[in-house]
């Protein structure tokens, strides 16, 4: 029987995984037949960028996977001029596209899916997405999956207290919820910045502190929907 000789083993496995490596960080392009596909946007690389308006100075543009009138899904984030894909793009907060802002789900732990944005339906110090049962299933679940323990702790509170508000025609909502002062630290793909997550009971305690709205805890299991979101909307005019 023909012997291994380990030190040649060794060689070629160490040989394999550096071509693996330069492989996968070599320049991807937008491929030829979809260059003419490729649509404008601007990236907001943090929370704080989008509130001063201050967007990533680069010519980018997205080759569009999915979309609906509350999402975008995306093929990836090139440069316009060169087509090769963006390093920063997947990392972006936020993009405007076709003048309509939208929000990095992959700032979400709730709403997990990264190469996913979200229209935002309320901008400010405080932002906003309705979801409804007519939104899009992207908007609907997420990629994370978590048990007991803190997270999932505060993600059952939330969808608790949330899931049972109604618009005026009787049809549920729910809220993702961005407090832009509750900046989290860059980790992995994520720059420093705010998350987005279900509206809990505690930011909307903030929210009537900051409107000075004095409600009772039994006012706040029965408030309607529409009067959460004049809330809001008054606390970003704060």
């Amino acid at each position: 029987m023909k012997k291994h000789n380990p030190k040649s083993f060794m060689k070629h496995t160490i040989l394999f995984f550096a071509l693996l490596i330069l492989t996968s960080c070599g320049v991807q392009k937008v491929p030829l037949n979809e260059l003419h596909t490729l649509e404008p946007v601007k990236l907001y690389e943090n929370s704080n960028d989008f509130l001063n308006k201050q967007p990533m100075e680069k010519e980018l543009g997205i080759l569009v996977k999915d979309k609906s009138d509350q999402h975008i899904t995306t093929k990836g984030i090139f440069d316009l001029k060169t087509g090769e894909k963006s390093k920063n793009g997947i990392s972006a907060w936020a993009i405007e596209y076709n003048k309509d802002h939208y929000f990095n789900l992959g700032y979400s732990t709730d709403v997990n899916h990264w190469g996913s944005y979200a229209k935002f339906d309320i901008e400010g110090k405080y932002c906003a997405i309705i979801i409804d049962e007519n939104s899009p299933y992207i908007l609907k679940s997420t990629s994370q999956t978590y048990g007991g323990g803190l997270a999932g702790g505060l993600i059952a509170e939330s969808l608790k207290w949330g899931k049972n508000w109604k618009d005026e025609e009787g049809n549920k909502k729910r809220i993702l919820f961005i407090d832009t002062e509750d900046i989290h630290n860059k980790m992995m793909s994520r720059n420093e910045s705010a998350h987005g997550n279900y509206f809990t009971k505690k930011q909307f305690k903030k929210i009537l502190d900051e409107t000075g709205t004095v409600l009772t805890d039994e006012k706040i299991k029965e408030i309607e929907f529409h009067r959460i979101i004049e809330l809001i909307k008054s606390a970003n005019e704060k």
